[in-house]
Parts: C-alpha cells; sequence; structure tokens
C-alpha cells in the first residue's frame, strides 16, 4: 500500500511540471484567465463531455465530487491520461488558415475508500489554458501601423474530494481546489516607419494566481423496475474572486531601433482579483442493467459579474448541454466470457454557448462537436484503457471572426486494485 501512496505522489509531482510546460490554445483564450477545462477525462469526453450521472466503473470523475462515493470499499483506483490533436484557424478577409497541433498529459487522479460511507479522491489536472498569438494591420493616416496581441500560460488544480453515502443510491460531495499558475500576455503598436518619427508601444503582463476554490455535487439514483433506473445529479460552484498579482510594464521603443527607449509605467507583484463564475449544473441519466446508458447535462456558468484586476470584461453567462451514451453488449463482467462482449463503446455530442461576447455582437462564439470512444478491459483485471476522439468547431467566418476547426485524441490508463488483501498466489 504504501509503495503505491509514495508513486502516486512522484507521479503526481512530475504531472504538474508537465502542466507547467504549456498546451496549444486558441485566440479565443485571449479572455480571463483563458479556456476554461471543462474536463480532461477520457470517457466523459467520448460521451460528449457527460458527467452528472455516469455508472461508476472505476472512474474518478473531478466534475461531479459525489460521484467519487460509489469507489468500492478496500479499492484504490489511480488514473492518468494524455490528449492532443490538431485545431486549424481560419479568418476569410484576407483568406487565410493555420493549423497547431499538440500532446501533453491531461490529468493524475486517484481515489480509494475511507470507510463504507466515506471515500476520497485527489489529483492534479489543468484548470484553464491560455495561447494565442494574433496580429492586424492597418493605414489609417496614411501610416502603416501592426497591432501585436499574444499570450501563454494557464492556471492548474490540485484538488480533494471527500465523498459520503447517508443513505442507499444517494451520495453527495464537497471539493476543494486549489489553484495555480502563471499567464503572460503582451500587445503592441508597431509602426511601419523608418524616419524614426513615431514611437512604438509595447505592454507585457504577467498574471500569477493562487488560490483556492470549492464545489459540491450530489447524485441519486432509484429503480423503476427491476432492470432500469433513472439517475440524477447535480453540481454547484461558487462564483470564488482568487487572489491573484499581475506585474505590468509599458514601454516605448523608436522605429528604428528594438531598444527601450523609455518606460512609461512598471508595477510589480500588484496584489488583485480574479473572478470565477457562479456555476450550476443538472443531469439525467437512464440506465438498463449494466448493458445500456444515455445521459444529458446542461451547466449554466453567469461570468456577467466576473472582475479581472477591479475590470469586467466583455462576458456574458455561457451555457453548456451535453448529450452521451454508452453500450457494454455483455455487460460490466462481459469480458470474462468474450473480449469484445466486454467493451464499452461510447458516442455523444456537445454544445456550447460560449461566455465570450464581441464588439460584433451578432455573431455568437459557439462551439459544437461529436465524440466517439471505446473502454477496453483488460482480462483477469479491474484495469482498463480508455480512447477517445472528439470533432468539433467554434467560432465562424462571419463579421471578420476567426474559426477553430479541431479533432483532439485521447487516452487513458485506469487501475483498480483491493488494499489491505495479501494475496496467496502471484
Amino acid at each position: 500500500m504504501y509503495k503505491k501512496i509514495l508513486i502516486t505522489i512522484v507521479a503526481v509531482a512530475c504531472t504538474m511540471t508537465v502542466f507547467a510546460q504549456g498546451r496549444v490554445g486558441s485566440p479565443y483564450t485571449r479572455y480571463g484567465i483563458g479556456d476554461i477545462t471543462r474536463s480532461t477525462l477520457v470517457r466523459n469526453n467520448s460521451m460528449g463531455g457527460l458527467s452528472y450521472t455516469l455508472p461508476y466503473q472505476n472512474n474518478i470523475s473531478h466534475i461531479n465530487p459525489a460521484t467519487i462515493g460509489e469507489i468500492d470499499t478496500l479499492t484504490f483506483i489511480f488514473d492518468f491520461g494524455l490528449n492532443g490533436g490538431t485545431r486549424t484557424y481560419s479568418v476569410d478577409n484576407p483568406e487565410y488558415s493555420q493549423t497547431k497541433s499538440d500532446f501533453h498529459l491531461s490529468h493524475m487522479n486517484f481515489g480509494f475508500a475511507v470507510n463504507k460511507w466515506w471515500k476520497a479522491a485527489a489529483g492534479v489536472l489543468p484548470f484553464s489554458d491560455v495561447g494565442y498569438s494574433i496580429s492586424a494591420n492597418d493605414t489609417l493616416l496614411n501610416v502603416g501601423k501592426n497591432y501585436l496581441f499574444a499570450g501563454d500560460g494557464g492556471v492548474n488544480r490540485v484538488f480533494l474530494t471527500n465523498a459520503f453515502n447517508p443513505f442507499e443510491d444517494f451520495y453527495f460531495g464537497v471539493t476543494a481546489s486549489y489553484l495555480f499558475g502563471k499567464i503572460y500576455q503582451s500587445s503592441g503598436i508597431v509602426f511601419d516607419d523608418e524616419s524614426g518619427d513615431y514611437i512604438n508601444v509595447f505592454e507585457q503582463n504577467k498574471i500569477q494566481v493562487n488560490d483556492f476554490t470549492f464545489d459540491a455535487g450530489f447524485k441519486y439514483s432509484f429503480a423503476i423496475n427491476e432492470n432500469d433506473k433513472i439517475s440524477i445529479g447535480g453540481i454547484y460552484g461558487y462564483n470564488s474572486d482568487l487572489g491573484a498579482k499581475r506585474s505590468s510594464i509599458v514601454y516605448h521603443t523608436l522605429t528604428t531601433s528594438s531598444a527601450v527607449k523609455d518606460t512609461v509605467f512598471q508595477t510589480d507583484e500588484e496584489s488583485g482579483i480574479v473572478g470565477l463564475p457562479q456555476t450550476i449544473g443538472v443531469g439525467l441519466g437512464y440506465q438498463r442493467n449494466d448493458k445500456f446508458f444515455i445521459g444529458f447535462d446542461y451547466t449554466m456558468q453567469d461570468w456577467t459579474n466576473a472582475s479581472y484586476f477591479g475590470t469586467i470584461d466583455n462576458l456574458s453567462s455561457g451555457q453548456f448541454f451535453s448529450l452521451g451514451t454508452e453500450y457494454i453488449p455483455g455487460g460490466e463482467r462481459g469480458s470474462l466470457y468474450n473480449y469484445w462482449q466486454g467493451v464499452a463503446y461510447r458516442a455523444g455530442a456537445h454544445y456550447n454557448k460560449n461566455y465570450y461576447k464581441l464588439s460584433t455582437g451578432e455573431t455568437p462564439i459557439n462551439d459544437f462537436g461529436i465524440s466517439f470512444g471505446l473502454g477496453l478491459p483488460m482480462k483477469r483485471s479491474r484495469t482498463s484503457f480508455n480512447v477517445s476522439l472528439e470533432l468539433g468547431q467554434r467560432g465562424s467566418l462571419e463579421n471578420s471572426l476567426i474559426k477553430e476547426n479541431y479533432a483532439i485524441f485521447g487516452i487513458s490508463f485506469n487501475l483498480a486494485d483491493t488494499w489491505f488483501i495479501k494475496r496467496k498466489i502471484d
């Protein structure tokens, strides 16, 4: 047991280092603290992001903390995953496209039973992602100018979940998360001029986030007959004000030189607040024996009053809809008799009404995608591999906006073992 704990701690430390290396982002990550990562779990992603009522399969879902309460007594679960893929960004005027790709560790979680009615889980995963480089130009006043915007970094999350089972088929859980990370942002105006009559202007910011946030959730299941079961679940995320520090510098350079001419403004570790939205989510699921499941989730996040160092950005409420299904021909123990009877076949779809509210107004930046996946069990073991593929699009070409097409592949390894039981035969 102690070996497993030590290995897990070392693995988590390594994962935190890998997360800190950054990920390929999107032009839309320039708002707030970037893209908020809803799920990094392969099983969930292969079902459209469905999370609130999923049946237990030795999985650790940090999205609804109540589902941790379904971990079997005397069971230790270790789950880590990787994902990556390609993103193609396109604009219409002028017609141009660019493709980027990446591959990185997505999560590392472990869970165990404290006793029969109390279960716990912990892990590390990304919370938000920033990664963009945007340029534009014009010739107003007969002077060529280039507008530059770039950002990199993100916020990571270490979480601890405690879930409880006060009575049969009802679970509730609470998650405490420590958010930490650095975001680097820069912008500038560079004049296309060699006379020296104009001055280039640059601004650079480093935002460092270190604070706690809390979430709660529940799940309740009831049988409608001996074969069919209905589950309802939900989550609530407190609209936290995260403590943060910002270091900024604004400086000039001459158009004939890259050397700094003078510093206009500079601050070092200015304390401030980065606001998170209030999050409310509900889900409904239907399960037939242990072979078939279909579910629907709805999540709402209110960003309208979320401030960023005293400034309320141009944000609105976001809504996320997910629909997913899973089918195991022979049930959860089907692989004991025929391997392919125990494979989980998954599919789903999602629609994300993003919280971005651009100046164009009439063109929403929405995200729609479909997903597929497999759960591949190992024979004579509770360990399994999960794979997923997501295909989708965010944004559009209307009103000179950016369209993002993506294909994301995920793979995870889920190890479930029994604690405190000494094997008599190896």
